[in-house]
Order: structure tokens, then C-alpha cells, then sequence
């Protein structure tokens, strides 16, 4: 057992000193200038009312953030031109 962790911590201290960091990049300065967003899978947990993801956007200068829960990945165009 304790080989199994041995393992699994070199595995991850190899994953972190692999890892490239992200170019900086400037704030915005307007509003709505850079929105961010992304989709996440609830890994097959589906909420209450049978939505399997959930999508946020999150506006760079106030760092405002919206977050829907969706149903199918594709609902997310329709979020984004709906409610920004």
C-alpha cells in the first residue's frame, strides 16, 4: 500500500514541474471588453431540475459572473446571446 502512494505523489510532483504556465494577460479596462466562460460536466450528477452542466461567464473588467445551468452542451450559444 504505501508503495501505491509513493507512486501516485511522484506522478503528481512530475504533473506540476511539466506544467506550463499561462502568459500574462491585461485586464481589461471597459466593460464587456473580454468575457471569460466555460462549460462544466456535473460528472453525471444531474440537479433537481435534470440539467447535466452548467456554463459561466464571467466579465473580465468587474469580474461580474453568471452561471446557468444547462441541460445539453449546445444550450450554451443560446445562453450567451440571450442574457449578455
Amino acid at each position: 500500500m504505501h508503495d501505491k502512494k509513493r507512486k501516485k505523489l511522484d506522478i503528481c510532483v512530475e504533473y506540476k514541474i511539466t506544467k506550463k504556465t499561462y502568459n500574462c494577460v491585461e485586464c481589461q479596462i471597459e466593460l464587456l471588453d473580454l468575457i471569460h466562460t466555460d462549460v462544466v460536466d456535473l460528472n453525471q450528477t444531474k440537479s433537481m431540475c435534470g440539467k447535466n452542466y452548467f456554463v459561466t461567464f464571467i466579465d473580465d473588467y468587474f469580474r461580474y459572473t453568471k452561471v446557468y445551468l444547462i441541460k445539453h452542451k449546445d444550450e450554451t450559444f443560446d445562453r450567451c446571446f440571450l442574457h449578455l
